[in-house]
């Protein structure tokens, strides 16, 4: 569970540091250890993606 919302976080850790961490946190309401045990849902996945578009400006990769 949480494995694709987690590559999610490091994208964000990679790209954007903490403060990406902190803002991907506040728009998904998901923290990362609430993410870790989430599950991969459609609906989750679709909500970090749009998060990072918002966070790095494009479209992050398909995970």
């Amino acid at each position: 569970m949480g494995e694709k919302l987690m590559q999610y976080y490091s994208l964000v850790e990679e790209e954007e540091g903490l403060n990406g961490k902190i803002e991907l946190a506040k728009e998904t309401n998901l923290p990362g250890t609430k993410a870790s045990t989430a599950p991969d849902s459609e609906e989750n996945i679709e909500l970090f993606r749009d998060a990072l578009e918002d966070i790095l400006g494009e479209e992050p990769p398909q995970l």
